[in-house]
């Protein structure tokens, strides 16, 4: 029997006794320490009959708990309490649950049936019809326009609270061949919920619910179907709109609940079947499963998967293709996922990485060594475009290997050596080496968007290993360019996986050839070499935020020219007016001159760069020293320039006339 009737049978009982005492009474009492039943108890029930003809009824309960949730001070009084032989009738009384409600209700004694009707406002119905003679008893439920707010106390303390909403339906138990049936049809509009936090809310929402149960030996058997309608939900961090639905059936018993069979329709994405096991004591998931042929990924990622990315580098996506999947849980854990992707593109929005046509079979088991193939059609690493290649993923539970893996950058090729990644209690750490065969400076300036540069790049990456969150090298980088080397040492990288990467570093870069770095630039022509050298480097979210830079001629012999425009070009990096008038003298007619050094150095500090050069001058620094016949020195004077006011100089300085200062 429900708790509803169990309530209404205690109050029919009760007044059943209070009747069968003599009529010439003026006033009946009766009292009652407690009731209780697995799911209903009451405490300190008062109820008496008062008036010459005992015609008012009132009824206390000190405190009602239903299903968990305890009512105090219950109060039931009716005015026209009908005592009769065959019946009991209140036709005007007011239950008190904190809010005054009206309520009528009837029992006919020999037929034990029973109507109630509750009407707290007009317009608003909730009737409850029994008959209890027979064995099981049959029970009908009947709602129209009722107020959601006005069953939200039954919910959990922690439950989001609702604010708004209508429930029209019916619910039925009752005897179905030797067993309990129960059938329920219920309708919701404008159901608004949310919680203190702001994190859980809905608006709007409309849905149709069917549920059957049914009773047997072990427990009851149910089906049920809900249909989301309209409104919207977020429940961080997912938001979710209208048009799912769910089908399910399963069964409860006294340990467990089951979903032996469902569908989830979620629009526009498609098809997931799933079964699942609750251990009822225990308050956790036994087993489940969730499998779906094939789910649409751009509106997967959208709706499920972009919102539980918001702080990595997956958090801006564009994405097509088609998945299928079939994933186990048991014991606490994932104990199976076979991943099928088919035609799958993804793009980063800010242009950092792109993989298009990717297809893969990914079946991973927790206990037992498998293998995924994965072929990749090509992509893009900040805008670097990649070829195809195809990798084999060996997997020993949380432990992942590719031995080696080659993939095509331009003319030459990236190999991939002894990747490995393993989860080590919370922690996942990776690492693996890496070789990149000579590519044409040439084209590699082209797909980046660069000034053409010539000659080649390569280098050489050490093991590389994340730990704690963090990147970092064995040993140092090793890159050929410019017919030089670049050396990067103590690389770390914190939160790579992040929006926001942190990167620190020391980087040397030795003998690079000026000839073919000013050339690339459209610098005006310098031949030569130097070397450059930043220490202390650190990146906040790929812009330098600090850093002691300093650029100097290589040692040894070599030819040392430098042209005009050049010479111009450096003077702008001194600040306005740091350069002499060389057109009004007579070194206007030559087209190079010569020099003994080069250097500049600029030390970031709150987006401050200290500027310097070769030695400190009378009224500035030297950044070109004159040498050979003809010869010029260029000073610049700007000790303390913006960082963001020297970019603008460096893209400006083709631009401008500024005229260098001349020491014969």
């Amino acid at each position: 029997m429900s708790s509803v009737a169990k309530v209404i049978c205690a109050t029919i009982l009760l007044a059943a006794l209070l009747a069968s005492r003599p009529g010439f009474c003026q006033q009946i009492d009766l009292s009652i320490a407690d009731i209780h039943s697995p799911s209903f108890s009451a405490k300190s029930i008062e109820a008496g009959l008062r008036g010459d003809d005992l015609s008012r009824l009132e009824l206390r309960i000190g405190e009602l708990t239903l299903q968990g949730k305890t009512l105090h001070n219950v109060v039931l009084t009716c005015d026209q309490f009908q005592l009769e032989t065959t019946a009991i009738r209140c036709a005007e009384g007011v239950l008190d649950v904190g809010q005054k409600w009206p309520i009528r209700f009837a029992y006919e004694m020999q037929a034990q049936k029973l109507e109630l009707v509750v009407q707290p406002e007009k317009g608003e119905s909730w009737k409850l019809a029994g008959e209890f003679k027979r064995e099981p008893f049959a029970l009908e439920v009947v709602i129209s326009h009722g107020k959601l707010q006005r069953i939200a106390a039954l919910l959990p303390e922690a439950a989001p609270k609702i604010s708004a909403g209508e429930i029209d339906g019916r619910l039925m138990l009752g005897d179905g061949s030797g067993h309990l049936k129960l059938a329920g049809d219920v309708q919701l509009r404008g159901v608004a919920f949310s919680d203190a936090a702001g994190l859980h809310a809905g608006e709007k929402i409309e849905a149709a619910i069917q549920l059957t149960a049914e009773q047997y030996s072990d427990g009851w058997r149910w089906k049920t179907g809900v249909d989301w309608l309209a409104g919207e939900v977020f429940w961080q961090p997912l938001y979710f709109s209208a048009g799912h639905r769910l089908t399910a059936a399963g069964k409860v018993t006294g340990r467990s609940i089951e979903i032996t069979s469902s569908q989830l329709t979620l629009a526009k994405i498609g098809e997931i079947d799933m079964t699942a096991s609750w251990d009822r004591d225990a308050h956790s998931l036994n087993v489940a499963r969730a499998r779906t042929d094939q789910v649409n990924l751009d509106e997967l990622y959208a709706q499920v998967l972009k919102p539980l990315l918001g702080q990595t580098a997956l958090a801006d996506l564009r994405i097509e293709g088609r998945a299928g999947f079939d994933l186990r849980f048991a014991d606490g854990a994932i104990q199976a996922l076979t991943l099928a992707l088919q035609d799958v593109s993804l793009e980063d929005k800010q242009r950092r990485f792109a993989i298009f046509d990717l297809d893969a079979n990914v079946p991973w088991q927790r206990s037992a060594p498998t293998r995924a193939d994965i072929r990749i059609g090509g992509g893009e690493v900040f805008r670097l475009p990649l070829g195809a290649a195809q990798v084999s993923l060996e997997m020993n539970g949380l432990s992942f290997a590719i031995p080696k893996a080659e993939i095509p950058i331009l003319d030459g090729k990236l190999a991939l050596s002894d990747f490995r990644a393993e989860k080590i209690g919370e922690e996942w750490r990776w690492q693996f080496g890496a070789g990149l065969t000579p590519v044409s400076m040439e084209k590699l300036t082209q797909d980046l968007g660069l000034p053409r540069m010539l000659g080649s790049f390569s280098g050489v990456i050490p093991a590389v290993r994340y730990r704690n969150s963090t990147l970092s090298a064995d040993g140092a980088l090793l890159f050929k360019i410019f017919d030089g080397t670049i050396v990067a040492k103590n690389l770390m990288m914190f939160d790579p996986l992040g929006s926001t990467p942190r990167l620190a570093a020391d980087v040397d870069m030795r003998n690079l050839d000026l000839d073919l770095l000013t050339r690339a630039f459209s610098f005006g022509n310098i031949t030569g070499r130097i070397d450059v050298s930043l220490s202390k480097l650190e990146l906040a979210d790929w812009r330098p935020v600090l850093f002691d830079a300093s650029i100097a001629s290589s040692p040894g012999n070599y030819p040392k020219k430098i042209s005009q425009t050049a010479v111009q070009n450096i003077s702008a990096l001194g600040g306005a007016g740091a350069a002499a008038a060389l057109q009004r003298s007579f070194l206007r007619f030559f087209e190079q001159f010569g020099y003994s050094r080069i250097g500049l150095s600029c030390v970031l500090r709150n987006s401050v760069c200290e500027m310097g050069g070769i030695e400190p001058a009378r009224q500035g620094y030297v950044i070109v020293e004159g040498g050979g016949i003809p010869a010029i020195t260029v000073l610049g004077y700007n000790r303390r320039v913006a960082w963001q006011e020297l970019l603008d100089r460096l893209k400006r300085i083709t631009q401008e006339n500024v005229k260098p200062v001349i020491r014969d």
